[in-house]
């Protein structure tokens, strides 16, 4: 199982082919993917940050149960929240200083209390080590979209 660094290293490990896109696979190029997730990762952090604990008390949602117990996401069936759609291409080394910042917060936000928590749009209210959780899972389903471009754009 991937951790969130090495999820951010497979992004970084990309970076040079962020132009690359196939929109038989995705509607974004290998770059927005990268800058999504980026902003996803912070944008969760610093609300994990901002957060007062306790969590609020919610029962889990039957889409959070599923999507956490086989840790994937369908494609297609979630709209990101405005924080996390990139409005804008940024350059591969603009990439490389998003994932450098992202990786910065992830770090900080392991660091706090584990009564932090984030809402999430679908899954409700996360407390800190299970919305790291879904930052690891957001971050896997945009890898498999990112080699799906890929290898559709080499064949």
């Amino acid at each position: 199982m991937e951790t969130i660094d090495q999820t951010i290293d497979a992004f970084r490990a990309v970076v040079a082919q962020a132009d690359v896109d196939a929109s038989a696979v995705s509607q974004w190029n290998v770059g927005t993917h990268i800058h999504h997730c980026c902003l996803a990762m912070i944008g969760i952090s610093k609300g994990l940050a901002k957060s007062t604990p306790p969590a609020p008390r919610t029962r889990p949602s039957i889409a959070r149960y599923c999507a956490f117990a086989v840790e994937r996401f369908p494609r297609g069936q979630a709209k990101s929240p405005s924080f996390a759609v990139p409005r804008e291409p940024v350059s591969a080394q603009g990439l490389t200083a998003l994932l450098d910042e992202a990786q910065k917060k992830v770090v900080d936000a392991r660091a706090l209390d584990a009564d932090r928590w984030v809402t999430h749009p679908i899954f409700g209210p996360l407390r800190r080590d299970d919305a790291l959780k879904f930052v690891r899972i957001h971050n896997r389903h945009h890898l498999r979209i990112v080699a799906d471009i890929l290898r559709r754009a080499r064949s």
